[in-house]
């Protein structure tokens, strides 16, 4: 089984996705299309390179892994 959840606020989605991560059972991927996201929008972040070479940046390359 497969779930995709988007919550808000932050911290409720944050206190979800570790108790998913807690479980035996479960993989948590968090933010997966982020580096994508930076890749693509030239968005300034303050750990913006460390985040697209930790991460792959084609967005079909992320769906295809989740």
């Amino acid at each position: 089984m497969r779930i995709a959840m988007w919550s808000g606020p932050r911290n409720l989605s944050t206190a979800v996705m570790y108790s998913f991560g807690a479980r035996a059972d479960c993989a948590v991927v968090d933010e997966p299309f982020y580096a994508a996201y930076l890749s693509r929008t030239g968005l300034r972040h303050p750990m913006r390179e460390e985040i697209i070479t930790s991460q792959p940046t084609d967005p079909a390359v992320v769906a295809q892994s989740l």
